[in-house]
């Protein structure tokens, strides 16, 4: 938890103002039972009404000055933890930016999202009660030690044996909670994770008419939320009985203990109800510290979490930065000029192990300008190797070259700005058309909107809507037809223009005749360009310059339409079978 501190530090002047008026206030609450006693003492047994008067006086003053310096608290840490949790949920969400999907899958969708939300939540609470509650409980505790001790040294004895054992009853449960708070925190992802995928998924769970299925799935996950809460639940529980028990014992002793001194002589009454205020406001300071403590418990295995995604590296990344540094080289921040690609002997893993790999030695050069068509059965790994150019995901061995620069040393955003790719599954976001194809491009121009629109053949479709270009996209463009999704996706990619245009089996909700219509545009304004079509349909491909058959991994043939047609068997049964269709 301390290494997230420095999300702190911009603040640390309202941060630690907030103690100093949680320290002002905890001083006038300690003076009101010395005030109360002289009323005792002074007023009511000395039968001094103008002294009641008067220290009543002041106890209100006293009061009033506590109030200030205790909202005065509340707003500055209420300010330092709120711009806390902001700027955490900020650099986090930026180092996920920065993880390949490769990464993120590994963490689990519903973990990060919990991360991001719950878990940074826990720590924002944790940074506010620190410097309200946990503040006030320790002054607390400091200023009643000595103002009991001040009252009388004899009777103080009493805290010397209760304060340690309350300190051993808070340092077991807080260990014990720890690893329960962990475990609660992973259920909590769980849940997150079932209810993500169902909420996606939603349209076939009703299809399919499996929501008896979601339920029990939903229920299994929740349940077990369920069981790691109570188990929390009932080591906290005993927290608080434990505690009550000290304090009322320790009241018991003082009473008995004062009541003696006090017939004595050697303590007068009213010291003896300020004693007697002052070892209840110590003791239930005590318990209050116990409760944050567990908060900070639970906090800590959060603190875990957030640090475990902003320390994770990219095991393929960091093979090649040592391979750089071993051979003499640094990373050159190279720039991408002309869109020459090149796989040198790649393989890949999607867990880094290469007995598991889905692609082996894939070795070819795409030249500036040409289009490669690539082909293959399902599960080929057609889009898996059309997802390392980008780095969606990294090598797990080889290398791929984009103008004979290792694509480690591309600066990432150069990297994705001239590596254009439209996937299959067309993503759109909330917001307008115009929003949508300008995503990559927000100053674009309305010309070069309508361009990138007419080349993709969405600019018709998209003048028949009512509001033409600023109609409203409804969450994941469910108010258009996966045709219209798909021929936005490419538009949001034409617009930028990029060195490399990676197609993704992206017009499969097309028509031919619109399919046909769209890779004529495609030469015309990405001419330049390299290109790489990923299809099932022969006919989207047929037209390259070169096409890669891929078969388990491999590339196991290449070569025009017609001369595959001839040399290659897959090819040729894939092109039959779909002109039998």
């Amino acid at each position: 938890m301390v290494r997230l501190m420095r999300f702190l530090k911009p603040y640390w002047l309202i941060a630690l103002l907030a103690p100093l008026f949680m320290l002002l206030e905890v001083w006038m609450d300690l003076l009101q039972p010395k005030l109360m006693a002289s009323i005792v003492n002074d007023g009511i047994i000395g039968e001094n009404l103008n002294h009641i008067v008067r220290t009543g006086g002041v106890m209100l003053l006293v009061a009033l000055v506590g109030l200030i310096g205790g909202a005065c608290c509340t707003i500055c840490s209420t300010i330092a933890s709120q711009h806390f949790g902001k700027d955490m949920r900020q650099e986090l969400f930026r180092k996920i930016q920065s993880l390949s999907i490769q990464s993120v899958e590994r963490v689990g969708t519903g973990s990060v999202i919990t991360r991001l939300t719950g878990d940074i939540a826990q720590l924002q609470q944790v940074v506010l009660m620190t410097l309200r509650v946990f503040a006030r409980n320790s002054f607390q505790i400091i200023g009643s030690v000595i103002m009991v001790y001040t009252i009388s040294p004899r009777l103080s004895v009493i805290l010397l044996i209760m304060i340690p054992m309350i300190a051993a009853v808070l340092v077991i449960v807080t260990r014990v909670s720890i690893p329960l708070f962990a475990r609660i925190q992973a259920s909590i992802d769980q849940v997150n994770t079932v209810m993500q995928e169902n909420l996606s998924g939603i349209r076939v769970v009703k299809a399919f008419v499996r929501s008896g299925y979601e339920e029990k799935r939903f229920d299994g996950a929740n349940g077990g939320l369920l069981r790691a809460s109570l188990k929390s639940a009932r080591v906290a529980a005993l927290n608080m009985p434990i505690m009550s028990l000290i304090l009322n014992f320790s009241i018991v002793a003082a009473l008995w203990y004062g009541g003696v001194l006090s017939r004595e002589g050697s303590l007068p009454v009213g010291d003896l109800a300020a004693f007697l205020t002052y070892v209840t406001q110590l003791l239930f300071s005590i318990m209050g510290l116990g409760n944050q403590l567990m908060l900070i418990a639970r906090a800590k295995a959060s603190a875990d979490r957030i640090n475990e995604m902003s320390d994770m590296q990219e095991p393929a990344l960091e093979a090649v930065e040592a391979g750089l540094q071993q051979g003499g080289m640094q990373r050159s921040d190279a720039r991408i000029e002309r869109g020459r690609l090149e796989f040198r002997h790649v393989g890949f893993s999607y867990d880094g192990n290469m007995k598991n790999a889905v692609l082996r030695d894939i070795h070819f050069t795409a030249e500036p300008g040409e289009t490669i068509g690539i082909v293959g059965i399902n599960g080929a790994g057609k889009s898996t190797m059309a997802s390392l150019i980008p780095r969606i995901y990294n090598v797990t061995e080889g290398s791929i070259h984009i103008d004979s620069h290792h694509i480690a040393d591309i600066d990432p955003e150069e990297l994705h700005s001239k590596v254009g790719m439209v996937l299959q599954q067309a993503m759109l976001f909330s917001g307008t058309i115009r929003d949508n194809i300008a995503y990559g491009k927000p100053d674009c121009t309305q010309a070069e909107l309508e361009e990138a629109a007419s080349a993709a053949h969405a600019h018709a479709f998209i003048m028949k809507l009512p509001d033409g270009y600023d109609t409203r996209v409804g969450q994941r463009g469910v108010n258009l037809s996966g045709g219209q999704k798909q021929r936005l996706s490419l538009a949001r990619t034409l617009l930028l223009k990029p060195q490399i245009v990676i197609l993704d089996d992206c017009t499969s909700a097309v028509d031919l005749n619109t399919d046909g219509r769209i890779r004529q545009s495609l030469r015309q304004i990405m001419g330049s360009s390299t290109c790489l079509i990923i299809g099932q349909r022969i006919a989207s491909v047929a037209h390259a310059d070169r096409i890669l058959v891929m078969e388990h991994g491999r590339i196991t043939a290449q070569g025009t339409h017609a001369e595959l047609f001839e040399r290659s068997n897959l090819y040729r049964q894939i092109a039959l079978s779909q002109q039998e269709v």
